[in-house]
Formats: structure tokens, C-alpha cells, sequence
């Protein structure tokens, strides 16, 4: 049983996500509740939950402020937000769980179930908090991003990534410095947090760093040749729009 806690400043989203709860994810209580910071810290000091579900804005701060001033997080946690570009690309960055607001119940319950299932380690959660907190507070060429592998957690700078290659519900992601690794989410995944930061999906298999491209071999859609000497092509689809950001290089 997941002894859960609720912070969120806004009364409605508190009873709708404490509805869900109820009648969809029988092996969570809700043990207590909080509609600020200052008491959401205070809750989970005295309550010691197994899961907290945090709003990122409050009126007194952020969800993020709450898990800085509890100190040791040994707890899950999950981050519900309103749509906000910037907060939701340095979560995702961070390798962080979080649902959007309006509350989609299929989200919040797939989101409680890789909770029960995750191995809770506190220092693979400050790792992840650093990174976001990292990412807010520097300029996007200084950006890290967290990269779980089947037995590891690497935290790399976003600027040392070569290409990234689909396979499957997998990713191939090719670094400066530490080879490749594989990484249990979807090339969409690292479009979506990677698009606006030199990145460009060439191909439906392959998203490349613009820094990194050598020179283009011309053809029917053509073929990137990476500073590393990798061959990338590019899908017939996709050239005309690659080859004018080539053009503004």
C-alpha cells in the first residue's frame, strides 16, 4: 500500500486527483494533504509518506521548493502541472515522473503504477533534482539531461551528444565521451525535449546535433557525415527542410 500525500494549492485539483485515486489505484491511501509549501513540508515530515503528488506552482513557491526544504527524500514523487513549456522540458530533462493539468485519470493512474513499481534510491532522486534545478537556472547551451541505462544513471552535458537512433522503445544515444548508450524511451522522447536545442530530426531513426555534422553528401535525400565519422541519412521527406537550416548555419 502506497501511503500517499496531495500538495497542491488548489482545492479542486486536490479532490480530483484524491477521486482518482480512490476509485482506480486500490493500493494507494491518501494519508494526508497540503495547500502550500511551508505545509506541505510539514505533512510530509510528520507523515513520512511512500508517494507525494506536488504541484510545481504554489502562492508560498514551487513543488520543488518542498522537496529542498524536506532534506532526505525518501519518498516517490510526482510532479502535476499546468502547461508551461519551460518547466515540463526540465522535468522531462531531469528524468522526472509529472502529469499536466487538466488531470487526465489514464495519465495519473499509469504514473501511480510506475511508482509501486520503481526501486526507490535517494540519491538517484537528488541526481535528478540537481539536473532540474541545473536546467532552470542556466542558459540552454549549459543544459544536462539524465540518462537511465538497464544498470546505470548517467547525467551528461546535452552539448556532448552526437545523435541519438532509434530502436524500437529503445534509444542509441552516441556521446563524445562515453560511447553509446541505450536508453529505455522513444526517439519522439528525445525529439520532443531536444528539438529547440540544436537538434534536428533528419530522419523517422535518427535525431542529429547540428554542431556535430561534418559535411552533407547530396543524393536522394543524402547522407550526414558526423565530426565522429558516423554516416546519418536523411529521409527524402525531411531534406528540403534540412538543408534550409544547413543554409542559416
Amino acid at each position: 500500500m502506497l501511503r500517499t500525500v496531495v500538495i497542491d494549492d488548489e482545492p479542486n485539483a486536490r479532490q480530483v486527483v484524491k477521486n482518482i485515486l480512490e476509485l482506480y489505484c486500490e493500493n494507494v491511501e491518501v494519508v494526508g494533504e497540503a495547500d502550500s509549501v511551508k505545509q506541505g513540508v510539514a505533512v510530509i515530515n510528520e507523515l513520512t509518506p511512500d508517494l507525494v503528488l506536488l504541484d510545481i506552482k504554489m502562492a508560498d513557491g514551487t513543488g520543488f521548493d518542498v522537496l529542498k526544504k524536506v532534506g532526505n527524500i525518501n519518498f516517490q514523487f510526482i510532479f502535476i502541472t499546468a502547461y508551461e513549456e519551460f518547466a515540463i522540458r526540465a522535468i522531462k530533462l531531469s528524468a522526472l515522473d509529472y502529469i499536466v493539468k487538466p488531470i487526465n485519470t489514464n495519465e495519473l493512474i499509469s504514473a501511480i503504477e510506475k511508482a509501486e513499481l520503481s526501486t526507490l534510491n535517494p540519491a538517484d532522486q537528488k541526481a535528478r533534482l540537481q539536473t532540474m534545478e541545473h536546467n532552470q537556472s542556466t542558459d540552454k547551451a549549459k543544459h544536462k539531461l539524465v540518462l537511465n541505462t538497464q544498470d546505470s544513471i548517467y547525467i551528461v552535458d546535452i552539448s556532448e551528444i552526437i545523435s541519438c537512433k532509434a530502436d524500437k522503445n529503445y534509444t542509441e544515444v552516441n556521446l563524445i565521451s562515453k560511447g553509446s548508450l541505450v536508453i529505455s524511451k522513444t526517439l519522439k522522447d528525445f525529439d520532443d525535449m531536444l528539438h529547440n536545442m540544436n537538434f534536428f530530426r533528419v530522419h523517422q531513426s535518427y535525431l542529429v546535433n547540428l554542431k556535430y555534422i561534418s559535411h552533407y553528401v547530396k543524393g536522394l535525400g543524402g547522407t550526414i557525415i558526423m565530426t565522429d565519422g558516423s554516416r546519418i541519412p536523411v529521409s527524402s521527406r525531411r531534406k528540403e527542410s534540412f538543408l534550409k537550416i544547413m543554409t542559416r548555419m
